[in-house]
């Protein structure tokens, strides 16, 4: 008796934890807006592609610049420091004439002994005259080493100028470094969300073009359409979710994580396993999507308790469903697989309130978004802690 007190006890907890929400359903015209609002966003998506990409271009062109005129100082620098050195080398030539002036005096390119040149004048007038170019020589040869060596100081003078502008055009640069790597990154978040959502905007065409087709019309909502289609009980009452697998690893759980050295929530529970294992259904229900979601992915539709629920299988190898079709528990709607963004092979699984892609369509974002209306498997599936297998079902 205790056994089947507590037996109902649980039971009773377990409805009591699984979330929901009262969602009204879509029309076929509510999904057109929403199309509509996709489509103007992923053109502010494009215009601000075009601005950051302009902003790469222009800032390229400076660090390019910037390059060049870093180069020409360098060889500015260079020439100056060996036409120091040359007039070192000639100051110290100059030095050696003057001394040489005290003994000599060049007059052709043998040369004379000064000595024989100033004794060998043949009366005073001329010894004087002698003794005269003698000093006009050398004072001639003092002045040039004064104007060499302020040509050095000059050119240290211009040297230190120089070393400034480029330890300024250096940090210009790279400051401009950083400022591109921002812009890079931000290029590579643009691209990722236009492709998101390009895909989104592909899928909501491809989903309104079957509802179309299977004859719903603008202002009838797709559970509408669907009973009146299927009949009122399209969508097979439940009573609890099972695991999608057989067997399992739990790689990652809801919620806060670091993945690769990068922040960011992840709004499902991940189970490795070998690519190619099958997927069940968590519970009965409708598929109401199959596409590229997240990797080739499906979406279920349950009716769990009176209440309506998605469920999310990502990264799949193969999708063995197709719309519309209904699932068992035991129905084996995929295999699990490593498409799309994926770390390793695993199956990423989802569970939300409402029926995702027809009680709202956007995958993340606002609150008209399947993350938005995510909860915790865990609330509704017992699994194992993070890093331990489980056997069964």
């Amino acid at each position: 008796m205790i056994k089947k007190i507590l037996k109902c006890f649980a039971l009773t907890l377990v409805v009591f934890i699984i979330p929901f929400t009262t969602i009204n359903a879509k029309t076929i015209a509510q999904l057109e807006k929403e199309l509509e609002a996709a489509e103007k966003k992923l053109n502010d998506t494009n215009v601000k592609k075009a601005a950051n990409n302009q902003d790469i271009n222009e800032t390229t062109k400076k660090i390019n610049t910037i390059k060049v005129d870093i180069e020409k100082i360098n060889s500015d620098i260079d020439a100056k420091t060996k036409e120091s050195e040359q007039l070192e080398k000639d100051i110290k030539k100059k030095n050696e004439e003057i001394k040489d002036l005290m003994r000599y005096y060049q007059i052709s390119s043998s040369g004379s002994a000064m000595l024989e040149y100033v004794m060998g004048a043949e009366s005073l007038t001329d010894l004087i005259y002698r003794l005269s170019i003698t000093e006009q020589i050398s004072s001639y040869n003092k002045k040039t080493i004064r104007q060499m060596n302020d040509m050095i100081e000059e050119n240290e003078k211009i040297k230190k100028e120089l070393e400034k502008k480029k330890t300024e055009l250096s940090s210009l640069k790279s400051e401009l470094d950083t400022q591109l790597a921002v812009l890079n990154r931000k290029k590579s978040e643009l691209d990722k969300d236009g492709i998101s959502e390009q895909n989104n905007i592909n899928e909501m065409k491809k989903e309104i073009n079957e509802y179309k087709k299977m004859g719903c019309s603008s202002n009838e909502s797709i559970d509408a359409c669907y009973a009146r289609k299927y009949g009122n009980g399209y969508l097979p009452p439940g009573t609890t979710f099972f695991r999608p697998t057989t067997t399992g690893r739990i790689s990652s759980e809801f919620g806060n994580r670091t993945l690769n050295g990068a922040f960011n929530k992840h709004f499902a529970i991940d189970i490795a396993m070998p690519t190619g294992t099958p997927v069940y259904a968590v519970a009965p229900g409708v598929v109401g999507h199959t596409g590229t979601i997240c990797g080739y992915s499906v979406v279920l539709w349950h009716y769990v308790n009176g209440n309506y629920y998605s469920s999310l299988y990502c990264h799949l190898s193969k999708i063995k469903v197709s719309k519309g079709q209904t699932v068992t528990k035991d129905t084996v709607i995929a295999a699990s697989g490593c498409t799309g963004q994926c770390y390793g092979a695993h199956l990423h699984l989802g569970l939300a309130t409402g029926k995702y892609r027809s009680d709202y369509f956007l995958y993340y974002g606002d609150s008209a978004s399947f993350e938005s209306h995510t909860f915790n498997p865990r609330n509704v599936i017992t699994f194992p802690a993070k890093g331990a297998s489980y056997y069964n079902r």
